[in-house]
């Protein structure tokens, strides 16, 4: 898998992610959970994780992947 490969919030709860956007900041905040970047300088960006990271925190912390986690977008 390519490690360029990105997922913003709604790809993250597609993957199968089971925790709250508060949670998910006390984790990154404990360093419990991959850090989020911005792809853009202006604060209003949206934060996005590298999926090798998550898919990795996944496999360490016994979490399911959703089996259809990169298919095409449906328009959601």
């Amino acid at each position: 898998m390519s490690d360029r490969l990105i997922v913003d919030w709604k790809g993250l709860k597609r993957i199968g992610w089971p925790y709250s956007r508060a949670h998910t900041w006390r984790l990154m905040a404990a360093r419990e959970f991959p850090q989020s970047f911005k792809l853009g300088s202006h604060r209003s960006s949206h934060p996005v994780w590298r999926v090798k990271e998550v898919l990795t925190h996944f496999e360490a912390h016994g979490l399911k992947v959703t089996d259809d986690w990169d298919a095409p977008d449906k328009g959601d």
